[in-house]
């Protein structure tokens, strides 16, 4: 999905580039990119690294459980 949404980021940037006749737009546009791509995956990644947590009903089963086993 990153490599498709780059190629589509150097075809607009290319264009503009082409229709401005300045070709700043095109490291625009890939800079937007990296910038952006490295958002979303940083944001994925912390995502990913938080564990799961059991609702309190499981919680409170699992609390029970312990305190029968110390017993």
């Amino acid at each position: 999905m990153i490599g498709f949404t780059f190629a589509v980021v150097l075809v607009v940037g290319a264009i503009v580039s082409l229709a401005t006749g300045s070709w700043w737009f095109l490291i625009l546009a890939i800079g937007i990119h990296a910038i952006a791509s490295t958002a979303v995956l940083l944001t994925i990644g912390s995502r990913l690294k938080q564990e799961d947590k059991p609702d309190p009903v499981t919680e409170a089963r699992m609390a029970e459980d312990r305190k029968g086993l110390a017993s």
